[in-house]
């Protein structure tokens, strides 16, 4: 009962949200940031956290700056949800305004070989599986969100142009390893937290990060190109520039610790074209090394 009054909640308020235009949105996430991080929220916690340990150089007001941008682009992120979930697929692809690195896919498209686009916690990625989606047959890992009644609206949403959903699991891995094998295509987020049997340590900004070795496992077994993505919001909500920018080489070494670390550089490159659109309230640096201090957050 409680779950079926969260998805009405959640997916109503997401519907109203898709008829209200996205500069709106944008000034109302600018609201909701300023009331965040005036709080002693968790959010605003984490956030500076994040970019003391990746920005050392930067003082005191530069970091606070940085975060509340920051907080601001993550609302940004959160309200266009309805936009992208309820609009169709032309209004979802009429938001792109620009595209970068374009022709770095279709190479790879007429190469025969398969193509993992690593798509970092940056900008839109929803809109940025959309577009990325329509550009040919797709499959991706799919985990189903806590709200069990938003799978159907979630799924509904990823599969539109015809992208298959496999499950995060052993059955999943082997449905993607097969499809690149065969020169098809798939999107992984590389900066996320994998488990503790599905990662290794390597630098981020500086900092040891526990990095997933899923993508570099799945590169070198299959031969696939690593092109890294990103969609990337313009202001006054005028719609997306999705860039393409080709893979650090040393993601295929087979020292899993060399291929995380190109993993993390090429994930570093994206943000650095826009630093307050990465999403700095995740805890990315949760899990320590053995010799380094037990608790972060």
């Amino acid at each position: 009962m409680i779950d079926t009054l969260k998805t009405f909640f959640i997916a109503s308020i997401l519907r109203m949200m898709s008829w209200v235009p996205l500069r709106l949105l944008h000034k109302f996430a600018d609201l909701m940031a300023r009331l965040v991080f005036a709080l002693p929220t968790e959010t605003r916690r984490i956030t500076l956290i994040n970019l003391k340990l990746v920005f050392p150089s930067l003082s005191e007001s530069e970091r606070r700056n940085l975060a509340l941008q920051s907080i601001k682009e993550t609302f940004k992120a959160a309200f266009e949800l309805g936009h992208i979930w309820y609009g169709s697929i032309e209004y979802v692809l009429s938001l792109v305004k620009d595209v970068q690195g374009l022709d770095l896919v279709k190479a790879a498209q007429s190469s025969g070989r398969g193509i993992i686009f690593a798509a970092p916690h940056l900008g839109n990625w929803e809109l940025l599986g959309v577009y990325i989606s329509s550009l040919g047959p797709m499959t991706t890992l799919y985990k189903p969100p806590k709200i069990k009644g938003l799978d159907r609206l979630i799924m509904r949403s990823r599969s539109r142009t015809g992208a298959e959903l496999v499950p995060t699991n052993r059955h999943g891995v082997v449905s993607l390893t097969r499809a690149l094998q065969k020169g098809g295509v798939t999107g992984i987020l590389p900066d996320q937290q994998p488990r503790n049997d599905g990662g290794v340590f390597a630098p981020f900004f500086g900092t040891q990060a526990f990095t997933m070795t899923l993508l570099p496992k799945l590169a070198a077994k299959t031969n696939a190109f690593v092109i890294f993505a990103y969609a990337k919001r313009r202001a006054n909500g005028q719609g997306f520039e999705i860039a393409f920018i080709p893979g650090d080489p040393d993601i295929c070494n087979p020292d899993p610790v060399l291929a995380a670390t190109a993993l993390n550089r090429s994930v570093e490159e994206c943000v650095g074209a826009a630093p307050a659109q990465y999403q700095w309230e995740y805890k990315r640096f949760k899990k320590r090394p053995d010799d380094s201090p037990a608790q972060i957050y």
